[in-house]
Parts: structure tokens; sequence; C-alpha cells
């Protein structure tokens, strides 16, 4: 019980992303939102490529293996197109893999990416996963012809594989299992997968559901029942109601715990306060819903949820119901809804009433999916604040008419009801089988507090990705090149969106794939320009993606430079743009500020690199060494929070000392300190002499250089400093002697060229502040020294 200690047990869950594919080309839930507003007639007669429905019909649904119905809901998209190298499945085994199967690896592929995690970081973990599933075609199918079953026919259709191959693909290790209360199954699979996050043992849980029509069976054992609509709509709670029509959809969510959420600041679509589950028992049939039953499941969802349903302020304020559009099941649910919220008492004057809907009139009854739909819708129009019309409804039916005094079916585009009592907007998702399992699902608006973390890099401490770039990938060319229009379109149609926002989000909350492809831009529409132009390069010679082995982590060599590379105004930018970078240089400067103050600077790092031209001192020792030290320490600490950690780390000269920070052997804070007494320490640099002291680079072997300092002339007054490169060396010594040499190389035609330092570092010149650099005061730093 450790895991569940200091928990609330009824901690409100986030859903944190949302993928699915729905009729209409809703393959996305912003797609989904948009058929929502403009519903419009879905309903098809079964296409040929699934199986050839007449010959099957017969008006009289009770005729021996024939079906009534020949209309459905059915997807855009070829049911059988799939990737199976994306997902590591062998093609030949992929043939065998049940449509359902490979819809939902898509679907929630499409959900995880939405909550912006990587699939790379979930690798490994307890994430949970529950699918709901009613039909299953597929099987019928291969079960025509035994002798042609193969190898991964049990796998492929089994219906326990259909979560487990979730969990095998991603690798993921929490409870793995499929539900089938027939209807309600995915709205089962919500519940589940809530109680699991409760318990602590996971972290993640996807819920799902997966819903196909490839074959004649399920029409025409349905039939029997009669369930289904001659004329191929779901007309919820309507006059002229007379069955449910079968859709095809999957639909997935990704759910943490809202404190989970909140600390990983993750993107909050809504909350699940409460669910719930329960079973009809003994009816007139074990088809035969049961309103009590369903009352009952309201009443304690919202009981246990802390809510008074008979209050008006606790209610929610819209239904998704079940409403299939049966003559048995919408009244019976009507009954529950009006009992359970209403009962007795009459609406008070002013009170809104309770408005209903479902999604089934617009993309049909989608059976195992169907509970996550309504889910979905709910999501929608919660974080929308607009309720969506139903379809098809023209006259309530005579026997749902009893229950509507309070209840009102949305019938057209309304404002969401106004809030009172501080409430959040609340959506009840009502869910029941035919075997009699009902659920229940309570959705509410998130409303962040003001220093939350969640939704997006708005925190001052966050990184800030306004000179990020814009990185996409995917697993080949043409996956890229599409992805690649996919965001070009979507700028299009949303010119307003930050550029830093989404490159923060492609940065930090995308999966790593194969084929990459990285850009810069500063506004919407020069991004959409870039990935049109660069889109058409993509495959072919031109093309401008790199490819990488995923199984090879890259391995990153920082080179910290010395003096000589600074220039005025040097990671202003960066400061004035980057919260991030404003906070580190921040913390640099009050570590300066808290030395004794005989050794107290009295500037300021951030007004030093803020400094433009002649005004600034990034040229003078004692400022330059811990200017550059402290963008150096930007830097690394922008790449770490980037997610690019230093395989290994070189350091040259005073870039030691960053170097040092970068590879974990001192703090920021002991870094920036040892920089600025070896800037404060270098005043005293200098020969005894008087002569000035100055520092060349020139384009020679280390041989070469080093013969040229020990010429008679130049012995004891310069010598080789660095060897950066086989033909590139730096010298440093007297100024005068540094000027001699120069023309020696100009006659030559050798490249050189005088740094912007006025120190001769690594040289004689040094002895004189080596021992003030060397001995205390250390202010809590370690001995590390660089010449």
């Amino acid at each position: 019980m450790a895991i569940t200690e200091g928990r609330p047990l009824n901690e409100p869950i986030a859903i944190i992303g949302t993928g699915c594919r729905f009729p209409g080309g809703a393959s996305s839930p912003s797609k989904l939102w948009d058929l929502l507003q403009n519903p419009r007639d879905l309903s098809k007669k079964i296409p040929k490529d699934r199986f050839d429905v007449d010959a099957f019909y017969h008006p009289d649904g009770s005729f021996h293996g024939r079906t009534n119905a020949r209309y459905g809901y059915f997807l855009d998209e070829d049911p059988y197109a799939f990737d199976p190298s994306f997902f590591n499945i062998p093609p030949t085994e992929a043939e065998t893999v049940d449509p359902q199967q490979r819809l939902l690896l898509e679907t929630v592929y499409d959900s995880i990416t939405a909550a912006g995690l990587k699939m790379e970081d979930l690798r490994g973990s307890p994430t949970a996963v529950y699918v709901g599933l009613m039909q299953r075609d597929f099987l019928d199918s291969q079960n025509y012809d035994l002798d042609a079953l193969n190898i991964y026919a049990a796998t492929g259709t089994a219906a326990s594989i259909l979560s487990n191959r979730v969990s095998y693909v991603f690798d993921w290790h929490g409870p793995s299992m499929t539900i089938d209360t027939a209807c309600s199954s995915s709205l089962v699979a919500v519940h589940h997968a809530v109680e699991q996050l409760r318990t602590g043992l996971s972290k993640v849980a996807v819920a799902a559901g997966s819903n196909l029509m490839l074959g004649p069976v399920p029409f025409i054992s349905a039939s029997k029942l009669n369930m289904f609509s001659p004329q191929g709509r779901s007309r919820m709670w309507d006059v002229g109601a007379d069955g449910y029509a079968r859709g095809e959809g999957a639909g997935a969510v990704v759910m943490k715990t809202l404190s989970q959420a909140i600390a990983d600041g993750d993107t909050i679509e809504c909350i699940i306060r409460e669910s719930g589950i329960n079973q009809d028992g003994k009816t007139a049939g074990i088809t035969m819903p049961n309103a009590s039953a369903q009352e009952a499941l309201i009443r304690q969802v919202y009981e246990r949820a802390g809510l008074d349903v008979t209050k008006p302020e606790d209610r929610c304020q819209y239904f998704e119901a079940h409403g299939t559009g049966t003559p048995a099941g919408d009244p019976l649910e009507a009954q529950a809804i009006s009992q359970a919220f209403f009962g007795p008492r009459q609406r008070l004057e002013g009170e809104d009433p309770l408005y209903v809907g479902s999604v089934k009139t617009i993309i049909g009854h989608t059976e195992g999916t169907a509970g996550i739909a309504g889910v979905i819708k709910g999501s929608q129009i919660i974080q929308h604040g607009l309720l969506v019309p139903n379809m098809l409804l023209n006259e309530l039916s005579p026997r749902v008419k009893p229950f509507c005094r309070d209840l009102e079916v949305v019938t057209k585009h309304q404002e969401w009801p106004a809030l009172k009592h501080n409430q959040p907007r609340r959506v009840s998702v009502n869910s029941f089988g035919f075997g009699g399992t009902n659920a229940h699902v309570i959705l509410e608006a998130y409303v962040p507090c003001v220093d939350s973390p969640a939704n997006g890099p708005s925190s001052s401490s966050a990184i800030s990705p306004c000179l990020a770039p814009i990185s996409l990938s995917a697993n080949s060319e043409t996956s890229l090149r599409a992805t690649m229009e996919d965001l070009a379109r979507f700028l299009k149609d949303r010119p307003e969106t930050q550029v830093h926002d989404l490159a923060w989000a492609l940065l930090k909350k995308r999966s790593n794939l194969q084929v990459r492809y990285t850009t810069q831009a500063k506004t919407a529409q020069g991004l959409w320009e870039t990935l049109e132009r660069d889109g058409a390069l993509v495959q072919g010679k031109q093309s401008i993606a790199t490819v990488s082995d995923l199984k090879l982590k890259p391995q990153v060599l920082g080179v910290f430079t010395g003096q000589g590379a600074q220039w005025p105004a040097m990671g202003k930018a960066l400061i004035t743009h980057v919260p991030y970078a404003y906070d580190i240089v921040s913390e640099l400067d009050q570590s300066l500020q808290d030395l004794p103050a005989q050794y107290r600077p009295g500037w300021k790092l951030l007004d030093q690199l803020l400094l433009e031209g002649d005004a600034s001192n990034v040229h003078d020792a004692t400022f330059s060494q811990p200017l550059c030290c402290a963008v150096q320490i930007i830097l690394t600490r922008l790449l770490q929070a980037s997610g690019v950690d230093f395989k290994v780390v070189v350091g040259h000269s005073s870039g030691e000392i960053a170097c040092a920070f970068a590879a974990g052997f001192i703090s920021a804070s002991q870094a920036i300190r040892i920089a600025y007494l070896r800037g404060l320490t270098s005043k005293q640099a200098g020969n005894p002499n008087g002569q000035a002291g100055a520092m060349m680079a020139i384009g020679s072997s280390f041989d070469d250089a080093t013969e040229l300092c020990e010429l008679e002339t130049f012995k004891g007054r310069i010598t080789v400093a660095a060897s950066n490169a086989p033909e590139s060396t730096t010298i440093s010594g007297d100024l005068d002697a540094v000027q001699e040499a120069q023309e020696i190389l100009t006659d030559e035609g050798k490249f050189n060229r005088v740094l912007k330092v006025d120190k001769a570092y690594h040289s004689h010149h040094m002895a004189p502040c080596s021992e003030p650099y060397r001995g205390p005061p250390t202010f809590g730093h370690p001995h590390l020294w660089t010449t």
C-alpha cells in the first residue's frame, strides 16, 4: 500500500493527448471538431471492397443468413493500408495482422505524439494499455480457409493481442488488456486506466478502442436481434428511430494523474473527475437495458466525485448519451438521465436544462470504440466552450418525451450554458453494452493555477525556444515530405502560430525518427514557405534530409574556447529573448556578488554582456574572462535543457574552466568565480621590464613555430602558447617581439593575426600573477588553474 501513500484515492486524471480516426475524414481531434461543427450525412452503402452486401441482404433481418442493414459509416482511408516497417513488423506477418490492430497502432502513436511524449522516453516504462473491442471481422474472414492459416494467424487475430501488440511495439511494461463489454468496451477501458493510474503503479496509461467493418457476420448476427436501422441512420431519441447504424473508427486517449501531468508540464486537454462501471443484472432479457442500474451508476459516480446530482451547480451542463437510436435503449437511457439529475424535483427558475446529444448521429455507432468517441467529443466541446448539434432529430419519440421536461437535445450551435458558483465546464459520458455492462465518466475543464508549469513553455525558468531550430523527423523520406506538407498546411490555416512555441514543441515533445530535417524561421509565413520549397527537395538526389542510426546515440564533442574569440554584446540576443538564459546570468551574477567585499566586482555580467561597440569591455582581461565563461555556461545549459549531452569535452586556455563545468567537475558558481578571479589576478601579468604583452595566431606547424621562437632575437621574448592544428599555432610574449615576428611571417607569405587580448597568456608574462591566483582565498571553489 506504500504506492498510494499520500495520493488521493480519487485524484482527477488528466487527458494529455488524443488520437482518432473516424468517418468524414476525421483523422485527428481537430478534424473531428470541424466535422462536429459542420455535420453532414456520412451514411453510405457498404463498399464493395468490404463485401457484397447485396448478396446477404433481405428486408426481413430474421431471414436465415441475411441482414436488413446495407448502410453504415465508413472511414475514408483504406483499412488495409499500413506501414509495417514503422512498427518493426515484418511484411509477411503484417498481412495476417487484423486491420483493427494496425489502425490501433497508428492511432495510439498519434495520441502519444499529441501528448508530447517521446517513444524513446516511454520504452521500458510501466505504461498501461486498455483497449475496447467488440467485433472481430478479420478473424471470421481468416477462418473461411483453415488450410491457409499460417504461423502468424493466432497473434494476428487474437483479441488479447489487440492491446498486447501496442505494449509490445512500444515496449511498455504495465498492464495490457483487451476488454469486450460490447458497446461500452472502450469506456470501461477508460475506467480501468483511471483506476490503474490512481494506484501509482503506472505513470502513463492509454485507453483506446478500434472498430472496422470488414465482413458480413456481425451484420447478419445482430440483425436477428433487430438492432440495426434499415435506413442506416442512428436517430437518437427521434420518432423515426429504428435501430442503430454501425460506424468505423479508432480512438485513443493518453492519461496521467493530474498532479503528475502538472509536474511534467503537460498540455492538459481536460480532466476525468471520476469514472465508474456496473451491471444491469437480471432484466427482461440479457440485451434489455436497465434504467435503474444506469441511474444508480450516474449517482454513484457523482457521489464519489464529491458532487450532489440534485444541485444545479454540481450536475453537468452537457450529457453525451449512448444514444444509439434503438427503440428499447433510448427511452430507458432518457429515463435514467432524467431520474438521476432531476427525479421528482422541478427545475429551478433560471436553471438551464440539461443539454444532451450523441456523436453517433454524426459518425454512427462505432461499437467497441463508441465510449472513446464520446470522451473525445466531450473533451473537444469542453476545450472550445461550444455545444454542437445532433443530427437526425425531427421530432421526439413519444416514448422519450416524458423524460425530456428537463432535458434538451442540442440541435443547433450554441454557447456553453452560463457557469455559476465557480463551476467548471462539466460533461457526462454514458455508455452501455448489450450484455448489461454500464460505464460512466465525468469530464471537466482544466483551469491551471497561475504558477502551474502545465500547458507549454511559458514559465520563465523553462527554455524559451525563440532561437531553437524547427526539427522534423520521420521513418522515410516519403513520410518526411508528407510531414512537411502537413505542417505547411497547418501554418497556412493558422498564420498566428508562434514559431518559438512550435519549435519548443517539436524539440521537446516529438520522437526522434530516422530521417530528419532542420531549418529556422522567424514567422509562420516564412516557415511554411521554407517547408514548401524544401519539401520538393526531400526526395531525390538533392535531398536535404539526413539519415541517422537510431540505435547509436550521437556522441557530441564540446570544444570550449579561450580568449580572442569574444566580441561586444556576445550573447545579447540569448539573454534578451530567452528567459532561461537571463536566469542563468542572474544566478552567476549573484554568485559573484556573494564574494567577500574586497573581491566583489563593482559591475554585473548582465550589464557588461549587453554593452555594444566601444562601450564594451570585452577585450579587457578583467572582464573578458568571466564574460566568456558566462556565455559558455549559458550555451552548455541551454544544450543540456534541449537534451544535448556532451560525450567528450575539450577546453582551450581559459576555456578549460567552462569545460570543467560541462564535464561536471565544478558547479556553474565555482566556474564563474574561478574565471573572475583569473581575470582579476591577470592584472598583475606582464614583463618585469614593463614591456606590454601580445598574442598572435599563425599559419605554421608546431615545429616551425618553435623554431621561430628559438631564434636568438626572440629567445626569452616569445614562446609557443598553443598548438591548435597541424598548421595553426599561437605564439605569445612581448609585444615588440610579436610585432617583429609578424613582419617576418608576412614577408614569408604566411597567415598571421594578432589576437584581441591585452595579456600574453601562456607565456612568461603570467608568472607575476601565478602565486595570487593559486593561493587563498578559494571561496569554496576547488584548486583548478589554467595559465
